[in-house]
């Protein structure tokens, strides 16, 4: 080894044994990045003399490393200080020229922390080389590899020192080429560390930031909110402005102009609010947000919604002491943009969010804000003086609301003013020109009645009831009752505080008219009385009305006996040709209608009666003789009084044939008539509902059939006109409605059954035909019942066939005849199988038998047919033999039938069909089928 070779060699050794003394010290306090450390001398690069330069540190280390067989410790770490130098010599010279770049000692750094890693695969300090080796990659401009480098570490070192500022410079990588999801879960694993690594708040405002350029609104502004929580709070509190640092205060800036940016792209101040909301309440800073986007709104000339900006803060926090600060910039911003009308609503919003009763006084006495009561006071006059004036030019009701709003705030704000009782009738007067009729009698009153007594009382108090009779022809319903109700008050209330006025009578009149319109009654024979009283009488016409309307209240109190009494009296003051004597007398029947209803409501029914027929009897042409007589009706009905019941109904319907009760005439006598016996004419009444097309469907339908069975019932006991009827409302239900499927396979079954009474076997088949039709398209509608109908149907139509089966003689020349034969057969046979298809068991039963007498009959018909002629004894003997051996096949079958027949014996079934069956074949097979007893105690067994 020569000497300047061993020189650098002991130099390198030198760095290097300083370099593991220094690698023991902590290192300092304030230390912000692994770049920062590497730039400390104590930490990173250990000068082992000060006339060395990193130049001559970095070559010394390059011949430390061209030595053979050096210590594997220093060689390694030799390796590292010869990467760690060069990447700050190269951000060194960066730093004094950013365009420079020693591409060649970053090579050399990036290849000697490459083979470091590879080399020492365990090298404790291989975290720290990765940080390095991205730098590296940074500063040499290959970006894919520094993050790659970067990703290794977070991902291998979840523990190491550098870990939060690896995932810093991961995101802003990342970041920076635009991949902002990734970035935003680099920047999430930055403020999901130590909240005081240095990084959370730029971890949290580039978080924000890549959230952002997400289009992850909600998210972004969590990010920029917890900042500025971290920045501007201190325990729910705002720091003072001047304890804050100079990057405190940018950054807060910052995120609060990045909140209003979202703001404003989006759905301005509820954005803002929605924020909020989101983040858990307004925090202490909100105003500045608020503020900041108004002024974001002003820098775009967008004046109208900075002004809306700053309204909403005041909007939401009436009572922050802020919040007149603000609402004065929105007054600011319409006036910048030459918005005088909303300059006006401005100052009107100002008046009413911070009126005396608002939340902005909640803890705070007038004097505490002396400038916003006479700011106040101040709008207030000039906005009732200005809008009363244009109303008074442009008669606009826009204009009289707007004044008497803010007369009446006026006068809410500061009442104990002298002019108080002058304003308030001014006011009244106001909304009376602008038409609100029921404002202004508030108003009135107010100002006749809650004053000490002044000039303007009486007149305010007759005026307020002048507004009411102005608004009343505009009302209905339940808003007309109020008003009705609030005129009695005013009505009663004037009359009693000016009894002199010569108003005063009508007025009290009016109100007994009004309070009976409303029902109350006892109040109305007060007011009526007190009208009576007066002294000197009233005029004549206004007792009248006082006297009618005391009867009509006594009626309508239910003091159905005095009313009587008082309407005949009403009735003196009436003329003979008056037209009110129909509307009394209707009242005296009406009495008595109530004393009947009293009565039946009381369980005196007999008496109810009388008094409902008493109705009738007393006053024939009243309104409600009828509605008495079917009254009377119901009641007899509900006591089974059936025959009298029906008298009267008869009786109804005879004096009111058109009524409008008379269809429930129908439907009583329909019962009545039924419960009495009478069932052909209830038949008829129950025809009378079906055919009314104003009935339900379904009662329509429930009437046709109960009239059809009516009629039906009448022709099973030998009632033969009830036949056709019954027939034609049979048939009319299954043609009104189809769609009631069971009911229509009874139908079609009783005009069958009809039609047998009538002797028409046609009409009959055609029905039983129908039967087995709409069985067989019922689709999922079919029942039980529906199939045997059906399958009885084709038994019975089938029987023809049987009959020309039967009619069929077998002839000579006998294979013609045994052809037609079997071809009937054939068709007997069908119509069986057709029966069987239901798997109805007594029709099962039935058929089976008649097949099985079918193939006998065959054999029988078979043996007597007609012989040949001029047949010898022998030739007619072997002819006798030839049909015996035809027949046999019949036989067989015929036997084979009854005995499947009788096995439906075993599974239950032990009907006629079944017990002919064993008949039969007792006389075929005796020595099987002859056994009585022992065929009866199977028959129970089976049972």
């Amino acid at each position: 080894m020569n000497k300047s070779l061993k020189l650098t060699a002991l130099i390198a050794l030198t760095l290097l044994s300083g370099q593991e003394a220094l690698a023991k010290k902590k290192a300092p306090q304030g230390t912000q990045t692994l770049k920062d450390l590497s730039n400390k001398t104590e930490d990173v690069t250990p000068r082992p003399a000060n006339t060395a330069t990193q130049e001559q540190a970095a070559e010394a280390y390059r011949h430390f490393l061209e030595l053979q067989n050096p210590n594997p410790k220093l060689r390694v770490e030799a390796m590292r200080r010869l990467g760690d130098l060069n990447v700050e010599v190269n951000e060194g010279a960066q730093a004094a020229d950013p365009e420079k770049m020693d591409a060649k000692t970053l090579k050399e750094s990036i290849a000697l922390y490459e083979e470091l890693l590879k080399s020492y695969p365990n090298y404790p300090n291989a975290d720290a080389v990765l940080y390095q080796l991205s730098r590296a990659y940074e500063a040499s401009g290959d970006i894919i590899k520094a993050l790659a480098t970067l990703d290794r570490l977070v991902a291998r070192y979840p523990n190491s020192k550098w870990l939060i500022e690896s995932q810093f410079r991961r995101g802003e990588l990342l970041f920076s080429s635009k991949r902002y999801g990734e970035a935003s879960k680099a920047y999430t694993a930055v403020v999901n560390g130590n909240t005081s690594s240095g990084f959370y708040e730029q971890g949290l405002y580039k978080q924000g930031w890549a959230l952002f350029k997400l289009g992850r609104s909600e998210e972004s502004a969590n990010a920029f909110l917890k900042l500025l929580d971290k920045v501007l709070l201190k325990q729910g509190t705002m720091r003072p402005t001047k304890s804050l640092s100079r990057p405190e205060r940018e950054l807060s800036e910052d995120a609060l102009h990045a909140l209003a940016v979202m703001a404003f792209d989006e759905d301005g101040p509820n954005t803002i609010t929605a924020m909020f909301n989101k983040h858990g309440g307004d925090p202490a800073y909100g105003y500045l947000l608020y503020s900041s986007l108004g002024k974001l709104y002003l820098e775009k000339e967008r004046y109208q919604d900075a002004a809306q900006a700053y309204t909403a803060f005041s909007v939401r926090h009436a009572d922050a002491r802020q919040a007149p600060t603000l609402q004065s910039r929105a007054i600011d911003a319409y006036q910048k943009g030459g918005f005088a009308a909303k300059v006006l609503e401005a100052k009107q919003e100002f008046v009413v969010r911070y009126a005396f009763t608002a939340p902005f006084w909640a803890n705070r006495k007038r004097e505490d804000a002396p400038e916003v009561v006479t700011e106040i006071k101040s709008h207030l006059k000039d906005l009732a003086q200005y809008y009363h004036a244009e109303a008074g030019k442009s008669k606009k009701p826009e204009d009289y609301a707007s004044a008497a709003r803010w007369y009446r705030s006026l006068l809410d704000s500061f009442p104990e003013d002298g002019n108080a009782p002058n304003n308030r009738y001014l006011l009244g007067e106001l909304l009376f020109d602008a038409g609100k009729y029921a404002e202004a009698t508030q108003e009135y009153e107010f100002t006749a009645y809650n004053y000490p007594v002044h000039a303007k009382s009486a007149t305010a108090g007759y005026a307020a009831l002048v507004a009411y009779q102005k608004l009343e022809p505009t009302l209905t319903g339940d808003a007309k009752t109020t008003w009705h109700r609030k005129f009695i008050d005013s009505a009663v209330m004037y009359a009693t505080s000016f009894p002199n006025e010569p108003q005063s009578a009508q007025v009290l009149t009016k109100a007994a008219e009004d309070l009976f319109a409303l029902n109350d009654f006892d109040r109305t024979i007060e007011v009526a009385k007190q009208l009576l009283d007066r002294k000197p009488p009233a005029d004549a016409k206004l007792r009248r009305s006082a006297t009618t309307l005391m009867a009509h209240s006594l009626y309508d109190r239910g003091r159905y006996v005095e009313a009587e009494q008082a309407y005949l009296q009403a009735r003196t003051f009436l003329p003979a040709n008056d037209p009110d004597l129909i509307a009394i007398n209707d009242r005296i029947a009406a009495s008595i209608y109530k004393q009947a209803e009293a009565k039946q409501a009381s369980g005196d029914s007999g008496a109810a009666v009388n008094d409902f027929l008493r109705v009738v009897a007393l006053t024939p042409n009243s309104k409600i003789a009828a509605n008495a007589q079917f009254d009377a009706a119901t009641a007899l009905i509900k006591e089974n009084n059936w025959p009298r019941a029906i008298e009267v109904l008869e009786q109804f319907r005879r004096a009111n044939p058109n009524h409008e009760l008379a269809p429930e005439v129908s439907k009583k006598l329909a019962v009545g008539y039924q419960q009495a016996g009478r069932n052909l004419e209830a038949a008829a009444e129950y025809d009378r509902i079906a055919a009314r097309r104003e009935e339900t469907a379904e009662i329509r339908r429930s009437a046709l059939w109960q009239a059809a069975e009516l009629y039906g019932a009448a022709a099973k006991k030998g009632q033969t006109s009830a036949i056709t009827l019954a027939a034609n409302d049979y048939a009319a239900y299954v043609a009104q409605f189809p769609q009631q499927f069971d009911l229509c396979i009874e139908a079609r079954q009783n005009l069958a059954d009809l039609a047998v009474m009538a002797h028409d076997n046609n009409v009959r088949n055609r029905w039983l035909a129908e039967i087995i039709q709409a069985d067989r398209t019922a689709g999922a509608a079919r029942t039980p019942r529906s199939k045997y109908l059906a399958a009885r149907a084709v038994l019975i139509t089938m029987k023809p066939l049987v009959d020309e089966f039967d009619g069929v003689k077998l002839t000579q020349p006998l294979k013609n005849s045994i052809k037609q034969k079997r071809l009937v057969m054939d068709n007997v046979l069908k119509a069986y199988g057709q029966a069987l298809d239901y798997n109805v068991a007594e029709v099962t039963t039935e058929a089976t038998f008649g097949m099985a007498e079918l193939y006998r009959k065959m054999g029988q018909d078979v043996m007597a047919s007609e012989r040949p002629k001029k047949l010898d004894a022998d030739a007619l003997e072997q002819y006798n033999v030839m049909l015996e051996e035809q027949t046999i096949p019949f036989e067989e079958k015929s036997i084979s039938l009854h005995q499947a027949n009788v096995q439906h014996a075993a599974d239950g079934v032990y009907d006629e069909w079944v017990k002919k069956s064993y008949a039969a074949l007792a006389k075929i097979m005796p020595a099987r089928y002859a056994k009585t007893e022992v065929s009866e105690d199977y028959v129970t067994h089976l049972q």
